[in-house]
């Protein structure tokens, strides 16, 4: 409709949820066989896919395992498959059916998880997605992206239309700035965005998402010390980023997750299998369950993942 197309003009939609929805759904305007699914979880951009495309959009109510089942019937029909919730209950509650569905059976079924990290504050443990990310990548034959830019979102829109596979896609539940003002194909393919110069005598900071942005502000101020690595594509992990893992003089990776199976646990297993021994540093979350309220901020800087948190880490390579 008239309406609905003018809510997608201009600057209006910021979070990268809405951003990606509007690409979905230009998608869905040339090709009837994409469908939406919602475990009753809205988004601004999500009223022009419920009202423009009935038949395509689907309701699932607050039950992520049946909406699992029924993308999973979907994708057996062929058709292109998004399903949508909150993180904490998608990537948790719904694991057994995303193992049995899409990652046993392999089929392309690419799910929106919104809310990473400690996006909920203060809605408490419940509500924090710090394990989905060691979840997700304990699944078999799955891609894991989180999406730390709205520049981001529209190439791996079409990525993911023109070739569809079983992927999980990590977002943020605030509205984050562009880490760069245009962002290529090549770089949504290659995985992760680079920044600076490797050098041996520099230390690599590699960090995703909201993260990202804290680590970005270290390196614009200390570029002679860091280069950085903004990871679109944890899993499988990226060929060309192995080659950066060993030029550097240590590795720092920046984390909105606990510290068992998180990011830092993807990038020492893949050293390890490539044989490249570096000093890792690993800034995140600790093993704990966080009952504290404050905001998202707070909780940040009270366990350390901050500008000063990362800097303490450097100094501890030349100790």
């Amino acid at each position: 409709s008239k309406r609905n197309s003018k809510m997608f003009k201009g600057n209006i939609l910021m979070l990268q949820r809405d951003i990606f929805i509007r690409e979905i759904y230009k998608k869905m305007k040339k090709n009837n066989n994409i469908y939406f699914l919602s475990a009753d979880f809205g988004a601004q951009a999500l009223d022009a896919v419920r009202k423009d495309f009935k038949k395509n959009f689907i309701h699932c109510g607050i039950s992520e395992q049946a909406m699992l089942d029924m993308a999973t019937g979907l994708a057996l029909e062929k058709k292109i498959v998004f399903v949508y919730a909150m993180a904490p209950f998608l990537s948790l509650r719904a694991i057994e059916q995303i193992k049995c569905g899409p990652g046993l059976m392999r089929l392309p079924i690419s799910i929106l998880s919104v809310g990473i990290g400690l996006g909920y504050a203060d809605s408490g443990p419940t509500h924090y997605a710090n394990e989905d990310f060691a979840a997700m990548r304990t699944i078999l034959g799955n891609s894991i992206y989180t999406i730390s830019s709205p520049k981001q979102c529209a190439p791996l829109v079409e990525k993911i239309i023109k070739k569809p596979h079983f992927s999980y896609i990590r977002f943020d539940r605030d509205e984050l700035p562009n880490l760069k003002d245009k962002i290529t194909k090549k770089e949504i393919y290659d995985g992760f965005l680079l920044f600076g110069k490797p050098s041996k005598k520099k230390v690599l900071i590699i960090s995703h998402g909201k993260t990202s942005h804290i680590s970005f502000e270290i390196y614009k101020k200390n570029k002679s010390k860091f280069f950085f690595v903004d990871l679109i594509q944890s899993k499988p992990l990226p060929v060309k980023i192995i080659k950066l893992l060993s030029i550097n003089k240590g590795i720092i990776v920046v984390d909105e997750q606990n510290v068992y199976g998180g990011l830092a646990s993807c990038i020492l297993e893949n050293c390890a299998e490539k044989n490249i021994l570096k000093k890792i540093k690993t800034v995140c979350l600790p093993d704990k369950y966080i009952y504290e309220n404050g905001g998202r901020e707070f909780l940040l800087k009270k366990f350390k993942i901050s500008y000063n948190g990362i800097m303490d880490k450097y100094k501890k390579f030349f100790k």
